[in-house]
């Protein structure tokens, strides 16, 4: 019976919000709570790696199966097609003897009146010659008459071999093509495995790794995530401009698709476009790296995507697309930090096809990629579609 993996309670972690009444803090779980929660659902995750394995090992047999009937089916094509040549080279041996026959019995049938009979009995040079003739044509009737019921014989052999034949080549196919069933049926199985498989180790990954930073940045295994956002959001780390506005992710640019309904599905973000061929990409305000995911393989969906907290503004920004990241996990940032390289070719990206920066928001503290809000209600002075701005900050000038 297939494993099911626990939902992760990353649910909680990326709805959280500083706004959240004081009655729904308080069922909130401590870090230590969550970490023996990621602890169990990473259990979950290697007895789903197990069954995974033992379906590969089920879909393996029966591929190997199908192949071996596959080549069975190939072979009893060859035996049919065999017998075949051999009833139709039997067939013509027949035709020929039956004509040798009626050559002979010419000869034998003295009632046929043939010429040829009386010639050849006429011909003879003395009576025992006579006879000698007539024996030797009945003799020869009799010969060819016993090789035709022979052949006839092995005819009828050959025909109920093909029969048999052909009843084990249907048998096989049908075998094939329940083989074949399976092999799809185990595969889209472990397909379905390796999906939630996959996203739960992530999720396991990336919030392990956010407690432990947390912890490590002072806050306590018995706080819940309000409380340890809080204290976060008394800090000010060094060098880190703690104020409530916010600017664009580029220089210059504009925007080039917008939160909503668009063709082909759902916009989760808003995709910004540089005008200026200006590579660099920077937060839309203060804040600290929480979280960078880097593609699992060529041209992976969002590529490269950093993940970053703007203290004291309850809110987290994800930027997607990029070629390269220029900072890391746990470091603070100001507007004029680059966070790294824009991207978006296809050839480096398969969820875009041209070179933008993809902008998610979440509220509160995010490391993930649920919980996606519109960036409008978050980031101020955001320029409508197809509009160009200038964000001057620092650097960017």
């Amino acid at each position: 019976m297939k494993i099911k993996i626990m939902s992760l309670f990353m649910v909680a972690l990326v709805v959280f919000s500083m706004a959240l009444p004081t009655s729904y803090a308080a069922k909130e779980k401590t870090l230590g709570q969550l970490r023996a929660e990621a602890e169990a659902n990473r259990k979950a995750y290697n007895e789903a790696k197990k069954e995974k394995e033992l379906t590969e090992a089920e879909r393996n047999e029966a591929t190997a199966q199908k192949k071996q009937v596959e080549s069975d089916i190939a072979n009893i094509e060859r035996q049919i097609s065999d017998v075949e040549s051999q009833i139709e080279d039997i067939q013509k041996d027949i035709k020929k003897k039956d004509e040798q026959m009626k050559d002979i019995m010419g000869f034998v049938q003295v009632t046929n009146g043939d010429s040829n009979y009386l010639e050849y009995i006429f011909g003879a040079t003395d009576f025992t010659d006579f006879i000698y003739r007539i024996s030797v044509a009945e003799q020869l009737g009799d010969y060819n008459e016993q090789l035709i019921e022979e052949y006839n014989a092995d005819v009828k052999k050959l025909d109920s071999k093909k029969s048999e034949l052909n009843n084990k080549q249907s048998e096989l196919t049908n075998k094939q093509q329940q083989l074949a069933v399976l092999e799809a049926k185990l595969n889209e199985e472990i397909e379905n495995i390796t999906e939630g498989m996959m996203s739960k180790d992530d999720e396991y990954k990336t919030l392990i790794s956010t407690i432990n930073t947390l912890v490590s940045k002072g806050c306590d295994v018995n706080d819940t995530l309000t409380e340890c956002q809080n204290k976060k959001d008394k800090e000010r780390p060094n060098g880190i401009i703690v104020t409530g506005k916010t600017y664009m992710p580029l220089a210059t640019g504009r925007v080039s698709s917008d939160y909503g309904n668009r063709s082909g599905g759902f916009h989760t973000g808003i995709d910004f476009s540089d005008r200026t061929n200006n590579d660099s990409v920077y937060p839309v305000a203060a804040g600290e790296v929480v979280n960078i995911t880097y593609p699992k393989y060529d041209g992976a969906c969002g590529n490269h995507i950093v993940y970053v907290y703007h203290t004291g503004l309850g809110f987290t920004t994800s930027y997607w697309h990029l070629t390269s990241v220029s900072v890391r996990v746990g470091q603070g940032v100001n507007p004029d930090t680059k966070l790294g390289t824009i991207g978006g070719p296809s050839y480096t990206d398969e969820c875009a096809s041209g070179g933008h920066i993809h902008l998610n928001v979440f509220r509160g503290l995010h490391t993930t990629n649920s919980g996606r809000q519109n960036p409008r209600n978050y980031i101020t002075n955001i320029p409508g579609k197809n509009v160009y701005f200038t964000s001057y900050y620092g650097s960017r000038r």
